[in-house]
């Protein structure tokens, strides 16, 4: 992957400074780590201070545009980024880890034995079928007469 800045504006207020760059990847693009490490070591700052704000790629190309703010501190970075932002970056652990603990086994239930003869079944009784000939015959409705408008 290769970065190259395009902008680099400082925003003293704030304590950021907020990066346009573009990156040209090969395949699918860059999730947001990978992202957010190449902007650290590239401008070296630290890592948890970086929030990619913003991923545009570009149709048909392997570029895109990204958005970042590098803070100085990290209790500004809190009040100043939306939550579900900051839960986007936080460090997850590997993936690998949760199914290595072993699941609880499931109690066990005592086996009940088959009994020795089937429960005997009883015939359901079938539904009682009218014949078509008992069957309710609709009358064909005869053509209405309209009656016949008035002319004056």
């Amino acid at each position: 992957m290769d970065l190259k800045i395009l902008k680099e504006r400082d925003t003293p207020l704030l304590s950021r400074k907020r990066i346009t760059a573009m990156i040209d990847f090969k395949g699918s693009t860059p999730s947001r780590a990978e992202i957010r490490a190449s902007i650290s070591k590239k401008l070296g700052s630290e890592k948890e201070l970086t929030i990619i704000k913003h991923i545009y790629p570009r149709f048909g190309s392997s570029k895109a545009k990204v958005i970042a703010h590098i803070y100085s501190e990290k209790e500004e970075m809190n009040s100043v980024e939306p939550e579900y932002l900051i839960k986007k970056h936080k460090v997850e652990a590997p993936k690998e880890e949760a199914p290595a603990k072993a699941p609880k086994p499931a109690p066990e239930a005592p086996k009940e034995e088959a009994p020795a003869e089937p429960a005997p079944v009883e015939p359901t009784p079938e539904p009682e079928s009218k014949p078509e000939s008992e069957a309710p015959v609709e009358e064909p409705k005869e053509a209405e007469e309209k009656p016949a408008e008035k002319t004056e």
